[in-house]
């Protein structure tokens, strides 16, 4: 179930710039989104650089590593406002995959140590903004596997969900959640059929597991254009879509982002 969130306006007794911040109790994990009465201007958020669109919007993460309690944003013009962090509970999950997912063999290290070098070269890119305004959910299915369940493949290899599954039998339509450029769109190990949009600013959105793509890498795609057709490739149990989204190497939660209210 979609959590419902609203903005809220923090009060800045302290300070000139009345600052609302969505959700109303961002917690480790969620995304965060910022307004300001105007732009644009720049902040600093988790020690990484926030830039807010020409009517005052932001978004950023808050990390899954983050302990609750107080985090600082500071705005270009030297304010700096305190964000309280909740706390947040994840479930826990046991998953059954075939071996070579928990234990590669040895013929497709290399393939392994390759295919993280292009995501680590993708993910380090920054560009314009592409996007305004609310986001839209990639697969018009159900929702499943949540984001931030801590898993057990196979008894033993423990990882965090970075993503949230959608129901998607084998040729289900899947969608840009946003305006973006392609910058992946190909076959890779774990991750089976793989789309990666960029979006600007440091802002990715991550589409696994697909069968057939719609896109080549270096097309600009627009919000809820075609890009693929969900599959059951990769690290799976059986076909569904893993969607993801990832800010400046934070990763957050899908859920939330597709329920929030933008401001006008």
């Amino acid at each position: 179930m979609l959590r419902r969130t609203f903005l809220s306006a923090l009060p800045l007794a302290a300070q000139s710039t009345r600052l609302v911040v969505a959700p109303a109790a961002p917690f480790p994990g969620s995304p965060i989104l910022f307004k300001v009465p105007s732009g644009p201007t720049t902040a600093t958020w988790l020690d990484r650089p926030l830039t807010f669109s020409p009517d005052g919007i932001a978004l950023a993460a808050v990390g899954l590593e983050v302990k609750p309690g107080p985090l600082k944003l500071t705005l270009a013009n030297g304010e700096t406002h305190t964000i309280p962090i909740a706390r947040h509970q994840y479930r826990t999950g046991v998953i059954t995959v075939p071996p070579q997912f928990v234990s590669p063999p040895a013929k497709v290290l290399q393939r392994i140590k390759e295919e993280a070098a292009v995501k680590k070269q993708v993910f380090a890119t920054r560009s314009a903004r592409r996007w305004k305004g609310p986001f839209a959910a990639p697969a018009d299915t159900p929702q499943t596997s949540p984001f931030g369940t801590r898993r057990t493949y196979n008894g033993k290899t423990r990882s965090i969900h970075q993503g949230l599954d959608f129901r998607a039998a084998i040729g289900t339509p899947i969608a840009a959640t946003h305006s973006g450029k392609v910058l992946i769109a190909r076959d890779m190990y774990y991750e089976g059929g793989f789309v990666v949009l960029d979006h600007g600013e440091g802002l990715f959105s991550l589409y696994m597991h697909l069968s057939k793509f719609e896109v080549k890498e270096g097309d600009s795609v627009e919000q809820r254009q075609p890009l693929a057709l969900s599959g059951g490739s990769g690290r799976v149990t059986g076909p569904h879509l893993h969607f993801g989204l990832q800010w400046q190497g934070l990763y957050m939660d899908p859920a939330t982002l597709l329920s929030l209210r933008f401001p006008s």
